[in-house]
């Protein structure tokens, strides 16, 4: 058998890194991650079954399909923060994914998007919109701060309009099954009240309410990077019982 010179054989090994790396690459290793997951539950008081899950970042798109209790998980590549629709037959609602992790889509999320606007001058689908090129935008629906202030405020304002207290004011990112008690329960106590219509929108009135109280507590600083404070949350409006 004839022996390989040295030259040789580092020249082979070499070689044979490269491929390595290559096929490492190419099957999803280093440079080419698979990305990160977005999941959670759209329900309007009944599990939005097989509802079309679309997912727009600030860098990134992404899609699902929910399955027949409203849960969704879509992986792909992006950057959040990201606007996600939720659409099943004549019921569309919104909402929106700060980063990976667990993001519901549901009348109250749908509020919290309308006192957020209030905040930041703008409407729900404008601020919807401007997810993918305004950096105050970015900066707010990124923020936790912000984003806790402002679920808290709107379970004050529910709990002033309606008389209903939410088993939870982390409602965006709670994990529920339609059907059991907490979350989805909370959804259904307002279906009852007439805070959430047949289309799955919350009522005009409250979204109008969420909106006020959003605009009286305006986001300060939203335009630097992570500044933004939320103000104080707002006193979630006075309210009447008119629904």
């Amino acid at each position: 058998m004839k022996l390989l010179n040295g030259a040789t054989l580092r020249t082979l090994q070499f070689g044979s890194i490269v491929l390595a790396t290559s096929a490492l690459v190419a099957c999803g290793g280093s440079g080419d991650s698979p990305g990160a997951t977005v999941s959670g539950t759209a329900a309007v008081g009944v599990a939005m079954a097989n509802a079309s899950i679309v997912l727009t970042c600030k860098n990134g798109t992404g899609s699902a399909t929910a399955n027949a209790s409203g849960a969704y998980s879509a992986t792909f590549k992006f950057d959040g923060p990201c606007a996600i629709t939720a659409t099943g037959g004549a019921v569309t609602i919104h909402s929106f994914a700060a980063g990976a992790g667990t993001y519901n889509v549901t009348p109250l999320t749908e509020l919290l998007l309308s006192y957020l606007a209030g905040q930041l001058g703008t409407t729900v689908s404008g601020l919807l919109s401007g997810i993918s090129s305004n950096a105050t935008f970015q900066s707010a629906l990124s923020n936790s701060t912000v984003i806790a202030n402002a679920e808290a405020a709107i379970a004050q304002l529910i709990k002033t309009r309606y008389g209903i207290t939410l088993s939870s004011s982390s409602f965006l990112t709670v994990s529920f099954t339609p059907g059991q008690p907490g979350a989805d329960a909370d959804l259904d106590a307002l279906l009852t009240a007439g805070a959430i219509t047949a289309n799955g929108q919350p009522a005009a009135s409250l979204t109008a309410a969420a909106t006020a109280a959003g605009a009286a507590a305006p986001i300060s600083g939203g335009g630097n990077s992570g500044g933004a404070t939320g103000g104080t949350g707002g006193t979630g409006g006075t309210g009447t019982t008119t629904k």
